[in-house]
C-alpha cells in the first residue's frame, strides 16, 4: 500500500513538473526589463501565469498573466538588477 502511494505521488509531481517550462529568459537595460517566455506542454491550454524574478534568493520583480501555449511576460523592475537574477514561473488558479 505504502509504495502504491509513493507511486501515485511520484506520478502526480512529474505531471505537474513539466506542464510548464521557462523557454527564454532576457533581460534589458539594466535588468530593469526582464523578458520570460513560458511554455505549456499542451500548446491548446490555456490559463493565469505568475513569473517572480529572484536576486540573491529575494523576489525582487512579478507579473501575473494569462496566456495560451506559449507567451512571453514583461516584468519591470525600476533601478535594474545589479546582481544576477533567476525566474521562477507557476501555473496559478
Amino acid at each position: 500500500m505504502k509504495s502504491k502511494i509513493l507511486l501515485l505521488l511520484a506520478v502526480f509531481m512529474a505531471t505537474n513538473a513539466f506542464a510548464l517550462k521557462i523557454t527564454n529568459y532576457t533581460t534589458q537595460s539594466s535588468g530593469a526589463l526582464q523578458n520570460v517566455t513560458v511554455a505549456f506542454d499542451d500548446l491548446g491550454k490555456s490559463a493565469k501565469v505568475r513569473c517572480v524574478i529572484r536576486m540573491n534568493g529575494d523576489p525582487v520583480g512579478m507579473t501575473e498573466e494569462t496566456i495560451k501555449g506559449v507567451g512571453t511576460l514583461n516584468i519591470f523592475i525600476a533601478g535594474g538588477t545589479p546582481d544576477a537574477t533567476n525566474p521562477e514561473c507557476m501555473e496559478i488558479e
